[in-house]
């Protein structure tokens, strides 16, 4: 009877770790059951010191990740391009013509573009006798990526990746709906631009009409005209929101005479489109902050413009050839050197996140495991993720939770996706590293952003129990 007694401890010791595990399975799985029944999980997580499995739900099944993809971006770019790499915008002089090389530095803005131009009084010129021409060679057609969605090409982060970059290629305007229903809408440019022309046929509506029976819509035009027409939500005062630049090229060209003009630099010649002779004499130029920063942005705030340049500007570095094509093979190939990424097995068709790209969570944990082993690149990609609580697209997230603070990640996000991969220092200070990832999201993406929140939580408390018995 003794023997019995003590054989059926030992047991029960034997298996408790293995009861704790199903446990936080089933707990996983049931809030997943219980908040997206319909829709398709795939999870994997961690131990990033052990590489113990502490949970798994369709690990090798493709997902799209949306903006998840920005980590492949990053990694590649960080690789290839080194960490203090900064993007050039360079003012040159051959004879009485002036040149702007445009190289696609996503940070450049128009208060730089004018103290660029104010190097020419520098320079003791005060008169412009010939052209200027405006260099954006260096990324080729298309202008967006192939995944794009048409319904988004109008707003901010649609906007057209071409070399010449100004303020994102993108404006801002206040949205303000009439105090009556079918009342006009009117929209108000934050700041003048004296380039973009707006053709404002909205409506102001009631919220449900808005929502079930009508849309805002845009027409985009290359001569940098937006049609906005259908119908806007009624609300109270202003929103701003931000509009896509159709032809940023051709912006450009009026912001550069606007400066000459209010600097009373002389210019009665034209600007065009070209290329700078090799024998240009060099006047001045611009750089951006370096790599490491523009990453940090990019993923922090899931800036599209940065990703496009980014990917664009690999294909530049590895075939001199600036398209979105040639900068999916640059990832591929950078990455297919520096990681034990099988990258033959990842669907990549630009480096933001459209829909067209797939991956596994299983090749989202072991892109983000490479990273934590090297030590190189290691601490500025965790400071370059988004923060919970503090930070980027987390900073309103996993708020007064032991989350808070203790999740470094990148978001991703569609109408129907949301993914967050990236990882977790538990409370007794050891990391995990996570992707988890959701399509076919069926109710708004507040409930699927709930939910991997409450699956990390899950994972935290598994192991804070562990650490008080």
């Amino acid at each position: 009877m003794r023997y019995t007694f003590f054989s059926c401890i030992l047991i029960l010791c034997l298996l408790s770790p293995e009861v704790k595990s199903r446990s936080l399975s089933e707990k996983i799985d049931a809030l997943i059951d219980q908040k997206l029944p319909s829709s398709t999980v795939g999870i994997l997580i961690q131990d990033a010191i052990t590489g113990e499995t502490i949970y798994s739900k369709n690990p090798q099944t493709m997902f799209a990740p949306a903006s998840g993809v920005k980590l492949f971006t990053a990694t590649a770019a960080l690789y290839q391009l080194k960490p203090d790499y900064r993007f050039s915008t360079s003012l040159f002089q051959k004879g009485g013509n002036f040149y702007i090389q445009f190289t696609g530095s996503p940070s450049f803005t128009s208060e730089k573009l004018k103290t660029l131009l104010l190097q020419l009084k520098k320079n003791n010129i005060h008169a412009i006798k010939g052209n200027i021409v405006v260099d954006s060679s260096r990324f080729k057609a298309p202008y967006h990526a192939p995944g794009e969605s048409y319904d988004d090409l109008g707003w901010y982060y649609a906007a057209p990746d071409t070399a010449v970059i100004i303020n994102e290629n993108a404006i801002a305007y206040d949205f303000i709906s009439s105090e009556t229903l079918g009342g006009p809408v009117t929209i108000k440019e934050k700041s003048p631009s004296n380039g973009i022309k707006i053709i404002n046929e909205l409506v102001t509506v009631s919220k449900e009409e808005a929502k079930n029976h009508c849309n805002l819509n845009i027409e985009v035009n290359k001569n940098n005209t937006l049609k906005l027409f259908g119908c806007y939500a009624q609300q109270n005062g202003a929103k701003e929101m931000k509009l896509a630049v159709p032809n940023p090229p051709l912006l450009v060209k009026q912001e550069i005479r606007n400066i000459l003009k209010e600097n009373q630099i002389a210019f009665n010649g034209h600007i065009v489109k070209g290329e700078i002779p090799p024998d240009a004499k060099l006047l001045a130029k611009d750089d951006s902050e370096n790599l490491s920063k523009l990453v940090s942005h990019m993923l922090q705030e899931s800036d599209n413009v940065y990703a496009n340049s980014l990917t664009k500007e690999l294909a530049y570095s590895l075939t001199k050839d600036g398209s979105y094509k040639q900068g999916v093979f640059a990832i591929k190939t950078i990455l297919s050197q520096h990681s034990s990424l099988d990258m033959k097995q990842i669907q990549l068709a630009d480096g933001v996140g459209t829909r067209y790209n797939l991956a596994t969570p299983k090749q989202m944990v072991t892109l983000l495991s490479d990273i934590y082993k090297d030590k190189n690149i290691q601490p500025i990609l965790m400071r370059a993720l988004a923060q919970a609580g503090v930070s980027g697209t987390l900073r309103d997230r996993m708020q007064k939770t032991s989350l808070e603070k203790n999740v470094f990640a990148k978001t991703g996000s569609m109408h129907d996706i949301s993914s967050l991969s990236g990882y977790m220092i538990r409370q007794n200070g050891s990391p995990v590293i996570f992707s988890i990832m959701i399509n076919g999201i069926n109710k708004p993406l507040y409930v699927a952003k709930a939910l991997e929140e409450k699956i990390l939580l899950a994972v935290n408390e598994e192991q804070q129990d562990k650490s008080s018995q």
